[in-house]
């Protein structure tokens, strides 16, 4: 049986449009049931939009069943996500993941269902869709690689590793006092410590953040492509977590070989310091990070 896709969606009627059609010209997607959660609106502004993408929703076919849960009132992203996937995860076992500005290869469907397969008894928390731009070393033989980061942006997960996320971060203090922990969750990006941070602190409201850290407590890696099956069209402003930007555009795949998945142990240096450099924040945010943890922690040590 196909794993369920579990689709988010805001206010953006020609993004989730155009992710809605790739997704429905997917392999597979005939033979895929497809849950839908719309979130309410925020403000008055945002009524219109938030209609239209119901609509949309409403209306889409192509899928085996299509489900859509318009909430009352907004909750967020974030609340959204954890509901959502909860919900469906907590019936079917496992759920593909995708927000509404998201575009998919052809083959999105039948290589998520792949690795849900392959990789389910493995130490793999999470399997992901997108690759950032980053080389991959012609002499690596896998369509795979494993690294420890997850991906928000098309991405699959079983309901056994779901239930570990800690979503209060109950023992961030401790994290946040200890350097070693702290070079450790950084290996695929030094901003990471620093979205936790922001997360704990309020400044953010980020499932995904403490999805990756539960995944790095659990010490389970995630499973990416090489080549990416995934393109974010939101990356143009209209999006309320993103500024433009050109960096993390990617041509997607339309095919990946199903016959050479890495195994959960195929590490390799080489992909995991390029991934690293790719997330890796300038020397002067790095400098504010550090003094924003600094200011945290003599807070924690004044309480």
């Amino acid at each position: 049986m196909n794993a369920p896709v579990v689709f988010f969606a805001y206010n953006r009627p020609h993004h989730t449009r155009e992710s809605l059609k790739s997704l429905a010209t997917a392999k597979l997607a005939s033979d895929t049931e497809l849950f839908i959660f719309c979130d309410g609106a925020k403000t008055d502004a945002d009524k219109q939009n938030v209609e239209e993408v119901r609509r949309i929703c409403k209306h889409t076919s192509g899928f085996a069943s299509t489900s859509v849960v318009c909430r009352d009132a907004n909750v967020g992203l974030a609340a959204n996500v954890i509901s959502g996937v909860t919900d469906v995860i907590s019936k079917y076992g496992c759920v593909i993941v995708l927000e509404d500005d998201l575009v998919v290869s052809p083959s999105f469907l039948v290589y998520m269902n792949a690795a849900l397969d392959f990789y389910k008894e493995k130490n793999i928390f999470s399997v992901s869709g997108y690759m950032p731009r980053v080389s991959v070393p012609q002499s690596y033989r896998y369509s795979t690689c494993i690294l420890q980061r997850n991906a928000s942006w098309g991405w699959a997960t079983w309901g056994e590793r779901w239930s570990k996320v800690d979503w209060s971060v109950s023992d961030f203090d401790d994290f946040i006092k200890n350097e070693s922990s702290i070079d450790s969750f950084n290996k695929c990006g030094n901003d990471l410590t620093t979205m936790l941070l922001k997360q704990h602190v309020g400044e953010i409201n980020s499932w995904s953040i403490r999805f990756c850290y539960s995944a790095f407590r659990e010490r389970m890696p995630t499973v990416y492509p090489v080549e990416s099956l995934v393109s974010n069209i939101g990356v143009d402003g209209s999006g309320t977590n993103m500024r433009p930007s050109e960096r993390y555009s990617t041509k997607i795949s339309d095919t990946i070989d199903l016959s050479c998945f890495a195994p959960d142990d195929a590490w390799s240096k080489e992909i995991n310091s390029r991934f690293r450099r790719f997330y890796d924040v300038s020397v002067l945010r790095r400098v504010i990070n550090f003094f924003k943890r600094r200011s945290y922690l003599r807070r924690l040590r004044a309480d």
